[in-house]
């Protein structure tokens, strides 16, 4: 118990938060807390569900001041790879400061788990999929995944190691899904806030066709990057979010927030030939610009 107590952590002030508090106590945890709960959740492509409040702020500032000059204002958006939701909100409220009334639709790879017990004191939280995202034994958050052999010379490897193999056991006895409860891994504010939707979402695969054609802007941030997907996969994906705005005039916004905070992104609007134009930059703007542009 003590090696599952050190590795799975206590959050700042001696609680655990795990998906089943989350999702049952959403009024009582701290922005500390939704954090480090959202860092915890890694998705089966090797990304986290990592968040921070404000962390757009100055990106959502150009954006709105380009479009007050535009005399632009976008009542379909979409806002791709949101994470906890919380950035949304905040361009939301931006938004609505701005006398911009906008409905978004925030989507993410993975918007929602569900929790399966499997023994007392052992629940799993899954993916879509059917894959553990997160184990939780004696209400402490114990990760499915290893950090590399460091794991076992602090012991932590063998517990990942154990629950791993005691899942994969028990949970085709339990009709995987079944009888599990939704976790919507949105922050509660953002996902009781009317002027936001949530779906999951893949980038990459074939456009739904509630998709194409409706949005006036999608805005991604931190997720078109050399560091994610490669350069078939970002024209893919450029070519996927170009179809799936209204045409002429919408606008798409790619960004991406450095280690030191500083967020470096791109305001592109479609012009009437279909191709992306820049309209400004923040700092040095979007890393996959010339890939926009030659889209």
């Amino acid at each position: 118990m003590a090696v599952l107590m050190r590795f799975s952590g206590d959050f700042g002030d001696g609680v655990a938060l795990n998906a089943r508090n989350f999702l049952t106590q959403a009024d009582a945890f701290t922005q500390t807390q939704e954090a480090a709960f959202f860092a915890s959740i890694r998705l089966r492509n090797g990304t986290y569900k990592t968040t921070d409040h404000h962390r757009l702020d100055d990106l959502n500032m150009l954006v709105i001041g380009e479009w007050k000059k535009l005399g632009s204002k976008p009542s379909q958006i979409m806002d791709v790879g949101v994470s906890s939701g919380i950035s949304s909100l905040e361009w939301a409220d931006a938004l609505t400061r701005a006398d911009i009334d906008a409905k978004i639709l925030a989507t993410d790879l993975c918007m929602r788990g569900s929790l399966v017990r499997l023994l007392p004191g052992y629940e799993v939280l899954l993916d879509r999929d059917g894959k553990v995202l997160q184990h939780i034994v004696a209400n402490r958050p114990v990760r499915w995944y290893l950090n590399g052999p460091r794991d076992f010379l602090k012991g932590t490897g063998f517990v990942v190691a154990a629950l791993n193999t005691l899942a994969g056991v028990l949970l085709p006895l339990t009709n995987m899904r079944e009888g599990g409860r939704d976790v919507l891994l949105v922050n509660p504010r953002a996902r009781d806030d009317a002027r936001l939707s949530f779906a999951e979402d893949d980038i990459l695969a074939p456009n739904p066709a509630r998709l194409r054609g409706r949005f006036d802007a999608i805005r991604v941030s931190n997720l078109l990057n050399h560091g994610y997907f490669n350069e078939t996969q970002l024209r893919r994906a450029v070519s996927n979010l170009r179809d799936r705005l209204v045409g002429a005039g919408s606008f798409l916004i790619v960004n991406r927030t450095l280690a030191n905070g500083t967020n470096h992104g791109t305001l592109f609007r479609l012009s009437c030939a279909n191709k992306f134009e820049v309209v400004a930059e923040l700092r040095e703007g979007s890393e996959i610009g010339d890939i926009v542009l030659s889209a």
